[in-house]
C-alpha cells in the first residue's frame, strides 16, 4: 500500500491536474522589496533580459498589534489572509507580521528561481533589516518548510518556531531511498499540466485540491481561490523545490524550541493510517532536531488551523509562554 500521508499537498495537486478538467487583516501594509538577490542564482536557464532592470517583490507583508513578534508565512497558493484568525488572536499581544509570498493568491511573481531560496533570504534579511528581535516563526505547509529552513540559518533573533503540518523532507515519505535535487522536468511537467487549463478549469482542480486539504467545506471556495489566482510557474516549481530539497540534517543547526503539528484524519480506505502512524512519520523525519516537540491534531486535514481551530490556538498558545 502506498502510504497515505497527512501533509497532502503534491498528492492532492498531481490528482487535480492530471483530471480533465474568515474577516481580512485591518492593519498598515507594506511591500518589502529586496535591492539585489546577490545569494540568490537562478538554477534554470533563462534568455537575458534587455527591458528595463525590474526588481521582484518576494513577499508582502501586513503588520498588526503590538508586542513580541510573531512572523506567519502561509502555504502553498495561500495569501497571508489563511491567518486571519490567529492574527484576531495574537494580536491582542504580540506585533503580528503576516507574509504573503511572491507569485501566490493574486500576487506578482519572481522573475525567475530558485523560487523557495528567494524567499528564504529575503526573510531572513527582513527581520534583520526590521531589527526584530525575539521573533516566533509560524509557517504552515510550505510556508513551515521555509520556517525550518530559516531557522537553521538564522542563529539569532528567533526564539520559537512553531510548525503546522510541514516535513523537512516531504519526498521521503513516499520513497525511503529519494535523493534530494531539482528535478526540472518534473517541475516543467507539473507546469504543463497546468498551462493546459483554462480558468475555469483551473478553479475546477483547486476546488478538488481544496476537498482533499481542508474537511471544513466553508473554506474550499477561498482556498480554491487563491490557487486559481496563483502564477502557475511559481506553484509549480515551489512544490517541485520543495520535494528536491532535504533539510533533515540541516534542522540539527537550529538553537531555539519548535513545536510541530501533524494533522491527523481517519481514511476508511486506509486503516492502517492511524494517528501513531502519523506520529512515528513525524518523528522520524524531524529526529536531528533535538528541541522539538511533535503534537498530533483531533481530526483535521492539512488546514490545521480550519478543522482544529480551537486546539490549534491552544497549542500555539502553551507553547510561545514564557518559559
Amino acid at each position: 500500500m502506498k502510504k497515505k500521508t497527512f501533509f497532502a499537498i503534491l498528492i492532492a495537486i498531481l490528482a487535480a491536474t492530471s483530471s480533465k478538467s474568515s474577516p481580512s487583516i485591518q492593519s498598515s501594509q507594506e511591500i518589502h522589496s529586496s535591492q539585489a538577490i546577490p545569494s540568490a542564482q537562478p538554477t534554470q536557464s533563462t534568455p537575458p533580459n534587455h527591458s528595463t532592470p525590474f526588481t521582484p517583490k518576494p513577499f508582502e507583508v501586513t503588520i498588526t498589534g503590538h508586542g513580541q513578534p510573531m512572523l506567519f508565512i502561509p502555504g502553498a497558493t495561500c495569501s497571508g489572509e489563511e491567518w486571519s484568525a490567529s492574527v484576531a488572536h495574537f494580536s491582542k499581544t504580540h506585533e503580528c507580521h503576516v507574509v504573503t509570498l511572491a507569485g501566490y493568491a493574486g500576487t506578482g511573481p519572481l522573475n525567475n528561481g530558485p523560487y523557495l531560496e528567494t524567499f528564504k533570504t529575503e526573510l531572513i534579511n527582513y527581520i534583520k533589516t526590521k531589527n526584530l528581535s525575539n521573533v516566533i516563526l509560524v509557517g504552515h505547509s510550505i510556508g513551515g518548510f521555509l520556517s525550518l529552513w530559516i531557522a537553521s540559518e538564522l542563529h539569532e533573533r528567533l526564539n520559537k518556531l512553531v510548525i503546522v503540518d510541514a516535513l523537512p523532507f516531504f519526498a521521503g515519505t513516499f520513497n525511503p531511498n529519494a535523493k534530494p535535487g531539482f528535478d526540472e522536468t518534473q517541475a516543467k511537467t507539473l507546469l504543463e499540466a497546468y498551462n493546459k487549463m483554462d480558468n475555469t478549469q483551473l478553479k475546477t482542480t483547486q476546488i478538488l485540491t481544496a476537498r482533499t486539504l481542508c474537511a471544513d467545506s466553508t473554506y474550499w471556495d477561498k482556498i480554491a481561490t487563491w490557487g486559481a489566482q496563483s502564477d502557475r510557474k511559481t506553484l509549480a516549481y515551489t512544490i517541485t523545490e520543495m520535494m528536491g530539497h532535504d533539510l533533515r540534517t540541516q534542522i540539527a543547526d537550529i538553537k531555539v524550541p519548535v513545536l510541530v503539528m501533524a494533522a491527523y484524519m481517519p481514511v476508511k480506505e486506509y486503516p492502517q493510517f492511524t494517528k501513531e502512524y502519523a506520529s512515528a512519520t513525524f518523528t522520524q523525519q524531524y529526529a536531528n532536531c533535538s528541541n522539538c516537540k511533535i503534537v498530533v491534531s483531533p481530526p483535521a486535514k492539512h488546514f490545521i488551523m480550519y478543522d482544529a481551530p480551537e486546539w490549534f490556538l491552544q497549542e500555539i498558545d502553551t507553547f510561545i509562554q514564557p518559559s
